[in-house]
């Protein structure tokens, strides 16, 4: 028999009500303990229940991190997972430091003095605020996105994407009123490229931009040999996700994935390698620093997803995350591609949409 329910995406949603349970009741027992026995109740059984409460907190924390890895979230859900996870971490430092504070207490014999008892129920409130902020940031997500429901549909259902997934007569740059846009690739995609798009490093003869047919699709071919192109669009955005449809087939070296682009000597990457490592992290005055690397194992077309929102970056392979990192909050800045081989990618498709 297996510990994990079929139902279930991860064991986060089976350990993450306990330290809500026990921190609330170690809570209200403080309250209450001023008026039970002693016989009944001590200060020191609730000492014992801080005590588990912040070690099933850390357990629910890690627990959570696992989770976040394994479920694909909507746009909307990236924000509210970054708070989730810093409210999380919050919580856990304070509770940690807390029954870490009673068990001080105990072991020097401070507990005579009321002064102190009121003192320490009056200091654990702040952590019940973490705890609420916490815990609705975790029912928004699921509740309010879906994160991690469905498990038994999604099963049922296929994950892969397919390279006639996305049909078009024409090329379409789409751009909405909040500045959120969508490029699906057409017959006059080598215009769009030109026109929406510059370049820092290396020129469009350089990548020999085409327009190929396969089935019902149509793709942007870009040819690389030997050379460095970086290419990335006019406008500067903060909290993106860019999604993009990708095949790296017929293609040696290294893609790189970026946002918030400054210059060419500063910016955000994803990384996936033609020897199958994806990286994900920051070049800074030309440094490049690697806050996440992780191997892949995917081919034919490819649906990646790039996510930079606050401290927090992910990268996703066909809905699956594979690296997460976190680092300073950048600057705004543009987002494109960094091609370092030989050979030709196909682009089927890419969107940009900005987090709160």
């Amino acid at each position: 028999m297996e510990l994990l329910p079929e139902w279930a995406p991860n064991i986060h949603p089976l350990l993450v009500h306990f330290p809500i349970a026990i921190i609330l009741l170690a809570v209200l027992m403080d309250l209450l303990n001023s008026f039970l026995p002693d016989k009944w109740w001590d200060d020191l059984k609730t000492t014992i229940l801080y005590g588990i409460g912040s070690i099933s907190a850390i357990a629910a924390y890690y627990s959570g991190t696992l989770a976040a890895d394994s479920v694909f979230l909507p746009s909307g859900a990236q924000s509210v997972l970054n708070e989730h996870a810093d409210w999380a971490l919050w919580t856990v430092w304070f509770f940690g430091i807390y029954a870490l504070l009673r068990i001080l207490l105990h072991w020097y014999s401070k507990w005579d003095q009321q002064t102190i008892r009121i003192g320490l129920f009056v200091l654990a409130l702040p952590g019940i605020f973490f705890l609420y902020k916490t815990s609705d940031h975790g029912a928004e997500m699921v509740f309010g996105y879906g994160a991690g429901t469905g498990q038994l549909v999604e099963q049922q259902s296929n994950t892969s994407v397919p390279t006639d997934s996305l049909q078009q007569a024409n090329t379409t740059f789409r751009v909405s009123d909040n500045g959120n846009w969508s490029w699906d690739i057409g017959p006059n995609g080598v215009s769009t490229l030109l026109s929406h798009f510059r370049w820092l490093e290396g020129s469009a003869s350089q990548l020999q931009p085409t327009i190929v047919t396969s089935g019902n699709n149509q793709f942007l071919k870009l040819s690389v040999d030997s050379t460095t192109n970086f290419v990335v669009g006019k406008d500067s955005f903060q909290n993106v996700q860019v999604d993009y449809y990708l095949d790296l087939s017929d293609f040696e070296g290294s893609i790189s994935l970026v946002n918030h682009v400054q210059d060419a000597q500063n910016y955000d990457f994803v990384t996936l390698s033609s020897d199958g490592t994806i990286s994900q992290g920051r070049v800074s005055e030309g440094n490049r620093e690697v806050f996440a690397e992780e191997s892949y194992s995917a081919s034919g077309m490819l649906f990646v997803r790039t996510v930079g929102n606050g401290t927090h970056f992910r990268g996703y392979i066909n809905k699956e995350m594979v690296v997460h990192g976190h680092g300073d909050a950048p600057e705004t800045g543009s987002v494109g591609l960094k091609l370092n081989g030989t050979g030709s990618i196909l682009i089927d498709r890419m969107t940009l949409t900005q987090l709160n």
